[in-house]
């Protein structure tokens, strides 16, 4: 068996996302941007049960899937779907001392993730998700 493309250049894409959230974001390092990026993916998988979370992880790409689900604690209490300022609060508050996401990073970062996902798979995970869920991505 032939290893899958999406593990054999899954570094490459990854730095790929990095260097176009950069320049959208208008930050100067992936240091930088891994903190928003990481953020981003907190404050979505924080309003997510176990389940929720195993659907949506397993149609994100490879480093980005492995960035949602890292010291994950299946047990901890959901946070309620919100407005999307709450959503930007949330973001820049996870490592805030190293966040430097700017005001609407939360679209930027959806869609740059999203345009590297199947769509149909995506929509599909979305689909088994609270109907919040999409309005996060969108």
């Amino acid at each position: 068996m032939t290893v899958p493309q999406q593990y054999m250049l899954a570094q490459q894409r990854f730095e790929a996302l990095l260097v176009e959230l950069m320049d959208k974001l208008d930050l100067t390092t992936r240091h930088q941007v891994y903190a928003v990026l990481f953020g981003f993916l907190r404050v979505f998988r924080s309003r997510l049960d176990a389940d929720q979370t195993l659907v949506f992880a397993g149609v994100l790409p490879a480093i980005v899937s492995a960035m949602f689900v890292a010291d994950w604690k299946p047990g901890e209490e959901k946070k309620p779907f919100a407005d999307p300022a709450v959503y930007d609060e949330e973001v820049r508050e996870v490592r805030g001392d190293h966040n430097l996401a700017p005001p609407g990073a939360l679209w930027v970062v959806a869609a740059a993730i999203r345009s590297r996902c199947d769509s149909a798979a995506f929509d599909a995970a979305l689909g088994q998700l609270p109907r919040q869920a999409a309005a996060f991505w969108e």
